[in-house]
């Protein structure tokens, strides 16, 4: 049976909602009795912090899956967004609690596939091809995010959740007059590459960020500079 499209982004919202309040109630057990199941909840060494970040993270999949489900639905920019962090989502929550994201894993990686069929793959590369370069800033906050599951002490964890944060946040405001906003997000992860200078990979991808993102911001500028000229004479040609 052929389903529509609105049918296809019910469908994802409800695998992405059940999804992520499994994950939630993963990420709770994670910091409530992690030490004590080590070998479900992956033997970590944070466990509180890592069960608060799935809780964090599981609930922002919520927010996205409820979008799914809003009337109109959304723009493919926007189903482009929440295909990309379930995506996000899924593959960080599976370093962070263990087995226990084992089923909620699988639901949002689902919901995710089913997104990404409501609106197609030519749609899907299009806009991450107009897109690449907020892509890539957020796929360093990812890289962040993940560097600082394995952190140590937890005043690194700490300033490396906010570096990746910030970094995925900062893929977000790439727009036209943002880029005082962008230079501040990516400055949050200075402290976590202070921290981690020895590493020599947080501070190299500390500068990618900010090159990133600067070329980012302006390039959504030549774009609305370009859509701006454009528009009077489309409407002066109609005339």
């Amino acid at each position: 049976m052929i389903r529509t499209r609105s049918q296809l982004l019910t469908i994802a919202g409800r695998l992405g909602a059940l999804g992520a309040m499994v994950g939630i109630a993963a990420g709770i057990t994670q910091a409530a009795i992690g030490s004590r199941i080590p070998n479900w909840t992956g033997n970590k060494a944070h466990p509180v912090a890592l069960g608060l970040l799935t809780v964090a993270l599981s609930i922002s999949a919520f927010v996205a899956a409820r979008t799914l489900r809003t009337a109109p639905p959304p723009r493919n920019e926007t189903l482009t967004a929440i295909t990309l962090w379930f995506a996000v989502v899924a593959f960080v929550c599976s370093t962070t609690v263990g087995r226990l994201w084992a089923i909620p894993g699988v639901l949002v990686l689902t919901a995710a596939g089913v997104t990404l069929t409501a609106f197609g793959w030519h749609h899907f590369l299009s806009v991450v091809a107009k897109n690449w370069l907020r892509g890539l800033l957020g796929i360093l906050g990812a890289l962040e995010l993940m560097m600082a599951v394995s952190a140590a002490p937890t005043i690194t964890v700490a300033a490396g959740l906010v570096a990746g944060g910030a970094l995925i946040a900062a893929a977000i405001q790439t727009k036209p007059g943002r880029q005082t906003r962008v230079s501040l997000l990516v400055a949050a992860s200075l402290p976590f590459a202070i921290l981690t200078w020895w590493t020599i990979v947080t501070p190299l991808l500390t500068v990618v960020a900010f090159v990133i993102g600067v070329a980012a911001t302006r390039a959504s500028v030549v774009t609305s500079v370009d859509a701006g000229i454009a528009a009077p004479l489309d409407v002066h040609s109609v005339g």
